[in-house]
């Protein structure tokens, strides 16, 4: 349960971020196709910002196996992200530069499954892979579980 073939491509269905840059607690259902439009400061770059932290998280997570991360409610399996190898401002991560409470952002797969970004309060961002509840600990499994180019 959980496992998809290499051969069955998943999508992103859906994006929540809490405490997140400009986005205190919001929400995005995502289709097969999306546009991103709005006023300035809507919050178009904060949800790519989010995308391309992610991607660097998902390179790391399909080379190296999962490793103990504290998490938001302690310690899990996961990946430390190294956010200054992306070119992103890290010091305007947390709502309103609150650093005291962490940020997520959380992704929400087709296949039901799901990838957690934790910013944690002391500024270090992990990977949260959870398929169905399992953990995928190997690259071979996470690609398996997490087949969304």
């Amino acid at each position: 349960m959980g496992v998809t073939t290499t051969n069955e491509v998943v999508r992103f269905s859906r994006i929540e971020f809490k405490r997140f840059k400009a986005f205190k607690n919001f929400s995005v259902s995502l289709r097969h196709f999306n546009i991103l439009v709005g006023p300035n400061n809507a919050g178009k770059s904060t949800i790519l910002t989010a995308f391309r932290i992610l991607a660097a998280a998902m390179r790391r997570a399909t080379a190296r196996k999962a490793i103990p991360v504290t998490g938001p409610h302690g310690m899990v399996l996961g990946h430390p992200v190294d956010l200054s190898s992306i070119s992103i401002g890290e010091e305007n991560i947390y709502y309103n530069y609150d650093e005291t409470n962490g940020a997520e952002v959380v992704f929400t797969l087709s296949n039901q499954n799901s990838m957690r970004l934790h910013f944690s309060e002391s500024g270090g961002c992990v990977l949260i892979p959870n398929a169905h509840g399992s953990p995928a600990t190997s690259p071979t499994a996470f690609r398996m579980q997490f087949n969304c180019p």
